[in-house]
């Protein structure tokens, strides 16, 4: 799509708005001036920034041009860093306006002492001059370069008004920009126009923004009011011409050929789906969009983000939401970026507490207006009514959630959805960050390639941009919406098997990490237990049912590998104590957890099994026992004996904080009569809180033994 530039139009035949009439009346007036002679005049043009000021401006020279006897001088005061270079410039701009070599002449002596006075043209002359005979002969030289100035500035100012009626020549002298000045540069401007360059026949035509240029030279009377810097600049403006607003036909009729067009091609290439008809999106755009327009700049802003944004985005979303969310960008960002963070607010993604659940239709509708409330806090007043109208139809699904149906929002790719909520605000994507092109690209070979692929692919995420944008993809573009994507168990089977060989995994040493994306884990059994199902052959309303044969086959994958590590460990710790799919499978799952454990020993020692941590122990040893209880207590009970264990560690890690239920815990797994002869001896002193672990374990267990003995 094109993109436009914010520049003022040069000629008339480019006026879209109907600013003909103003421009002629204008020019006739400055063409009377001319023929008429006389005292100064100065002509204001009233206008907020972007509304047109600068191109009216140019529209009146190119129609007065022509004129022999008018001479047109620019003069943009933004471009000079102070009040001198300022003034100085302006007589420069004067010079080349070329009247006379006469005028030229006296506006040489003129302008320097207008600008600096004598005492600073003293100082340029003089800018090191030490003392004695140097400032004497510097001081000097200064008389002899201005000794020919007559420095009456009166008398100079009486020259040159003789000179421009000796020229038959009209000055006009045209100054843009002046609402960009601080109150000290505005003040030396007026005051030049009004004291020191209020020429005989010269007509100025200054642009500005009226209320922005009153506040500013307000600030210097004492009152610091703005109505104070509106009383002197009618001192100075003889006709203040007020831009009227742009009329919204006009407007409207620009917002079309920059927009429509455009829209019409995307249309015809057949590649839009599941998004408003192009009629619709023309009838959306004329209701909710286009009354939010005043000035060609916003016009011109709003097309040019659409022209930025669509042709990335716009087979992804729904146009009609697109639309509606960047123009509410542009006229009140504060909602736009409270839009952009409430992601799991909007597509009811977020976890809702028993308090919420519980909430009737009419408290949870009560919810939702209370957030569009805040949503209009700090809006245009003159905006509001057509802001709150775009917010009613952009977050619809949202405000009447009881009455919105999921698929349909899915289907139509609203804002609201939570497969496509993303998509609205990821088309500059960010370096760290997976894009949704890359993401689609990878989930459309999911099928077809297996886990050393997916494991590649991973790996290189991982390391670009970390744990959690892997996590955004398989959750946001694969799981939430298997169905329509057509994603099946073998895919996330691929998925999981591929997320437990990641090499991170592999620096996994404790059960519980200060940061937890390396808990991989707790990722893999989330996927196995929420999103490995299938729906039921209902027509109308299919149940998701749990595919429990390929969640243990899953498993008994990832624990089959190899070499396994304490990772694995982990994993099945995790799915067995937080899942509620174990208790689902069992005992297929105790079977499968049990030949891992055996298998692990082999590999690694019974005695990496005691240096896991409580819940782990627990867990694991906790199955062991029960699929095979007299194999466990002869290896066990042997091994605490006879095996290099630490027994004080083992209490440590597993009893803490004299807790009885810990203690009984510990007594299921272990020989407690073991142990404590292990221990039993050992100097307090040797050992770091002795009294809430190994202590609390020895006198716990004298005591169980003297109530038995009993």
């Amino acid at each position: 799509m094109k993109i436009l530039k914010d520049s003022p139009i040069k000629s008339s035949q480019a006026d879209l708005f109907g600013r003909g009439r103003i421009v002629e009346s204008i020019v006739e007036t400055v063409k009377n001036r001319s023929r008429e002679g006389g005292e100064c005049y100065t002509i204001g043009i009233y206008g907020k920034w972007g509304e047109g000021k600068t191109s009216l401006l140019n529209m009146i020279c190119e129609k007065i041009v022509g004129e022999n006897d008018i001479k047109i001088i620019h003069f943009n005061p933004w471009l000079f860093k102070d009040q001198e270079s300022l003034l100085l410039d302006f007589f420069k701009a004067l010079q080349k306006g070329q009247i006379s070599r006469a005028f030229v002449n006296k506006i040489k002596q003129y302008g320097p002492l207008v600008s600096l006075g004598l005492s600073g043209l003293m100082n340029i002359a003089i800018p090191g001059a030490g003392v004695g005979t140097t400032l004497h002969n510097s001081f000097k030289e200064v008389t002899n370069a201005i000794s020919n100035i007559n420095v009456d500035i009166r008398e100079l100012k009486n020259d040159l008004n003789e000179k421009i009626k000796l020229s038959k020549k009209h000055l006009l002298i045209m100054i843009d920009d002046v609402d960009r000045l601080d109150n000290e540069e505005l003040h030396a401007v007026f005051k030049l126009i009004r004291q020191n360059a209020d020429f005989v026949n010269t007509t100025y035509i200054i642009a500005m923004d009226v209320d922005m240029v009153a506040k500013s030279i307000g600030q210097r009377f004492e009152d610091r009011n703005e109505q104070s810097g509106k009383h002197f600049l009618e001192k100075i403006v003889q006709v203040p011409i007020y831009l009227p607003k742009i009329q919204s036909a006009h407007l409207n009729k620009f917002l079309e050929s920059c927009l429509f067009t455009q829209f019409q091609k995307l249309f015809s290439l057949g590649t839009i789906k599941s998004t408003p008809s192009l009629e619709d999106l023309k009838e959306l755009l004329y209701r909710y969009v286009f009354p939010l327009f005043t000035t060609v700049r916003e016009a011109i802003l709003y097309s040019n983000s659409i022209a930025f944004i669509l042709p990335m985005v716009y087979q992804e979303v729904n146009l009609g939401d697109l639309c509606l969310l960047e123009v509410l960008k542009l006229f009140h960002p504060s909602a736009y970026n409270t839009i952009k963070a409430s992601r799991h607010i909007l597509t009811g993604s977020m976890e809702l507490s028993v308090r919420d659940i519980l909430d009737s239709e009419e408290k949870r509708k009560e919810k939702n207006n209370n957030f569009i409330d805040d949503l209009m806090k700090n809006a245009d007043p003159n905006k509001k009514p057509y802001i709150d109208a775009l917010l009613q139809e952009l977050l619809y699904p949202f405000i009447y959630s009881g009455t919105s149906n999921r698929v349909e929002i899915n289907n139509k790719k609203r804002i609201c959805s939570s497969e496509y909520f993303n998509k609205y605000f990821l088309y500059a994507t960010p370096d760290d960050m997976i894009s949704d092109q890359e993401a689609e690209c990878f989930i459309k070979k999911l099928p077809t390639i297996d886990e050393s692929d997916i494991l590649k692919q991973f790996e290189f995420y991982y390391k670009q941009y970390g744990f959690d944008n892997i996590q955004r993809v398989i959750y946001d573009q694969i799981l939430y919406p298997k169905y329509s994507k057509n994603i099946d168990n073998a895919c996330i089977e691929k998925i999981c098997i591929a997320l437990a060989r990641l090499s991170v995994n592999k620096s996994r040493t404790q059960y519980t990490m200060y940061n937890s994306k390396f808990h991989i884990e707790m990722t893999i059994c989330e996927i196995i237990e929420r999103y490995v199902n299938n729906l039921s052959n209902e027509q109308y309303m299919p149940q998701i049912i749990p595919d429990y044969s390929k969640q243990l086959e899953i498993i008994e994958k990832i624990l089959s590998e190899g070499t396994l590590i304490p990772f694995h460990l982990f994993f099945a710790t995790h799915f067995c104590n937080s899942c509620g799919s174990y208790y689902s499978t069992l005992p297929e799952i105790d079977e499968i957890i049990y030949r891992f454990i055996k298998r692990y020993i082999e590999q690694n020692g019974l005695g990496s099994l005691f240096r896991l941590g409580q819940t782990p122990t627990t867990v694991l040893f906790g199955i062991w026992k029960k699929v095979n209880p007299i194999e466990y207590a002869k290896i066990i009970d042997d091994y605490l004996s006879n095996g290099d264990v630490d027994m004080t560690l083992l209490i440590r890690s597993m009893i803490y904080n004299s807790h009885k239920e810990y203690y009984d815990k510990f007594c299921e797994l272990f020989n407690s009569g073991i142990v404590y002869n292990k221990v039993k001896d050992i100097p307090v002193n040797n050992i770091p809180d002795y009294h809430a672990n190994v202590g609390f374990f020895i006198r716990t267990y004298k005591s169980s033994l003297a109530d038995e003995q009993k």
